[in-house]
Parts: structure tokens; sequence; C-alpha cells
């Protein structure tokens, strides 16, 4: 099985290209992502192995050519964008492609109905080589519509298996689909985000061993101060009266804070509310409860684990987002700190 890792979305907000080496060390044989942006920083660290462009990147001569440049392969969704493709391709080494079947998501791509004929329209143009065939499998609660999806994809392959057509890697995998249906027609797979530790719509939990990828969100108080206004109160940006005591972060809107917090932090190990509007750069917090706080004293804002006021699931929730796009939602402008097995257990 040939094992793709979906390192789109800057690693899935966790940070390009310290993901994709860990994916490497852990034993990928490629990467799945969006942008070709992305896969030069990962060409850029010295990383060879097999990139699959996802839908998303028109077919112009200056794209294909950077797509020869980066050794890359793309995504085609219908015969018009492999037609495109194949034009815009001078080269004389023919563009790596993957099909894009559609059996449920309602996204990108040809329907399995119509598969056998785009497979050979694909196959018979210039420029491309079919290097591949996958499908993304909508997650949901209901097996029955798991299997429904499953069973369009299989019944493709089937019929090309039973035409001839030989497509070298066949992937229908993902974190709602993986080892379902161990048929052996497909020989890829792209766990998605399972490689982070998070589990999938309609699964079960994940191991207990299946920790999170995502460990925490932190910062630092830059100044403390104690908090009296007598003049105009009214106009005051934090409530007069009730706060004694301000502290202020330098986080802010401009860092994704207004969608990763529930409206507290923790600071010496006592939850905080965020006081007033955030701003790009800033976030205030009500330190009243907490008169020992000081200027470097370390303020949490998301901790991975479940269960507490501002673990990743209960910010999440707050924001109506899903784990996966409280991680994206983590701006680029925030360090990211990668720690080893035995300190991300702490």
């Amino acid at each position: 099985m040939t094992l793709f890792s979906a390192v789109k979305s800057n690693g899935y907000g966790l940070g390009l290209p310290a993901v994709a080496e860990a994916m490497l060390e852990g034993g990928t044989d490629g990467f799945t992502l969006s942008e070709p942006a992305d896969a030069a920083s990962i060409r850029r660290v010295g990383i060879g192995l097999p990139i699959l462009l996802y839908g998303g990147v028109l077919p112009t001569p200056e794209t294909v050519a950077e797509m020869h440049r980066l050794d890359l392969m793309c995504t085609v969704a219908d015969v018009g964008a492999a037609r495109a493709y194949s034009a815009a391709n001078s080269a004389a080494v023919p563009l790596g492609v993957f099909a894009k079947i559609d059996v449920g998501l309602e996204r990108l791509g040809v329907y399995p109905e119509r598969g056998t004929e785009f497979i050979r329209s694909i196959m018979g143009l210039p420029g491309i080589r079919l290097a591949g065939i996958y499908s993304h499998i909508h997650g949901s609660e209901e097996a029955a519509y798991r299997d429904w999806q499953l069973d369009r994809f299989e019944r493709l392959l089937r019929e090309l298996e039973e035409e001839g057509v030989t497509i070298p890697l066949r992937m229908s995998e993902s974190s709602a689909s993986l080892g379902l249906r161990p048929s052996g027609l497909t020989n890829a797979a792209d766990p998605g985000h399972l490689l982070y530790g998070i589990a999938p719509s309609g699964r079960a939990a994940l191991s207990p061993k299946v920790r999170p990828a995502f460990h925490a969100l932190k910062s630092r108080l830059i100044q403390v101060k104690d908090f009296r206004r007598d003049e105009f109160q009214a106009e005051s940006p934090v409530p007069v009266g009730r706060v004694r005591r301000i502290g202020v972060l330098p986080i802010g809107r401009a860092d994704g804070l207004q969608h990763l917090t529930s409206g507290q932090v923790r600071v010496r190990g006592q939850l905080v509310p965020i006081i007033g509007r955030l701003s790009l750069e800033h976030a205030r917090v009500d330190l009243t409860s907490v008169p020992e706080s000081q200027a470097g004293d370390e303020v949490e804002i998301i901790h991975w684990r479940p269960g507490t006021e501002i673990s990743a699931a209960a910010v999440a929730a707050a924001n109506q987002l899903d784990q996966v796009g409280l991680q994206v939602a983590i701006g680029p402008s925030i360090p990211r700190v990668y720690l080893s097995r035995a300190t991300a257990g702490s």
C-alpha cells in the first residue's frame, strides 16, 4: 500500500516543512496538498518524494512549467481540465495526472458512471500520463452511506480492470473509510487528518495510543497593570469597576485569535476572561483574580487535554469549528514549537 500524507493548508495549520519532515520520518511514500507554493517549501528542504496537487490549480503554461520544475502530479477533475493540461504542456516530458472521481462529496470530479469514458479520454491525450485515480469518501455516521460511495468507486475500478485499463495508483481511502474495505482494488491511501490524531467523522474514537499532533497554544503577558478609571467610564474599552487588573497579550485578530478562544485563558492555573475588543496584534485579559500575575507569565489559550474549559474540543465547539478548522485558524505569524514524544505527553 502506497501512503500519501496530506500536508495541505500549511500542514493542517501545524507548519510546513516541519510536518512534512515528520511524515517522512514516519515512513510516508508521498504527499498531497493544494498549492504549488507549499510544494516548493517541501522541495526546498530536499524532500524528493512524489507530490500530488489536489484540485484548484488552473492549467496554464506557467503552472504546468512550475509543476515540471517541482516534479509534481496534478488532479484532473473533468475532460475539459485534462485537455487544458494537455494543451498547456510544451515540455517533452508528459505531466503526471490523477483522475478525480466524485462518489458522493459533490465537489470536484466526474461521477463514476462516466468514469470509464473519462479515463479513456485522458489516456488518449498527448502531454499527460495517467498516474492514478482517486475519490474522496464523504464521512458520515451512516455506514450504508459510506458503503454506497465505496461501491460506486469499486464498480468503476472493476470495470476498468475488465477492459484491460491499468492505472498505477488507485486511491479511495480517507480518514472516514480507511481499512473498511480491504478489497485489493485500491493500492494507495491518504488518511487525511487521521495522521494528525484527529478522529474522523463517522468513525469510533481513536486508540488511546494516538494523540493529537496539536498540543497547545500559548502566549505570555507582555504588560500587567492595575486599572482604575474615573473619567469617561462609559467610553472605557473594558468594564470599569469590576476589572481591577489588566494583562496584555501579544496576539490578536491578525493571528486568528478571534477563532481560537472560548473567551477565557489560563494564567497561573486560573481561568481568566478576555476583555474588550481584540485588536490586530493585542488582547486584554482580566487579572483581577490573579493579583500576583506579572509580565512574562505564561498564558495558556488552548490545551490538548480533553475535558477542560480551554481544551481544543471546547474551544473548537465555542467557535463552531471542528479540530481541523481550529488548527488552520492559527495564523502563520504564530511560531510553531515542535516537541519530542516525551515532552508532548506532559
